[in-house]
């Protein structure tokens, strides 16, 4: 339990501006980089879709760079949150009192 070091309140929460922040700025570069990724998995979806048939080729490409999109954007969401975290942890005072409205890191 963390305590606010002005009022020793236990009313305290984080604010997590980094984490959210940064998640979102990975978020955005990693679908870009999957975009420019899921050529490469539209290439494989279509020769996979080859075995299904006439239509098989455009939808594994259209689902090869869909995937490759919506993977690029988890990886590049999830690695930015890592590192908000770490800011938020050792940079920026996360923590605000409900009782006082100070704001404080954990951080010595």
């Amino acid at each position: 339990m963390t305590l606010c070091p002005k009022c020793k309140s236990d009313s305290v929460h984080t604010k997590n501006t980094a984490r959210k922040l940064a998640g979102k700025i990975g978020t955005a570069a990693g679908a870009i980089g999957g975009a420019k990724a899921s050529y490469t998995g539209a290439q494989i979806g279509m020769k996979v879709g080859v075995i299904a048939g006439p239509g098989g080729p455009v939808i594994g490409g259209i689902g090869g760079a869909i995937i490759g999109g919506l993977l690029g954007a988890a990886t590049g969401g999830t690695t930015g949150a890592a590192v908000g975290k770490t800011i938020d942890e050792k940079v920026l005072d996360n923590y605000l009192c409900n009782s006082c409205w100070h704001e404080f890191s954990t951080c010595a």
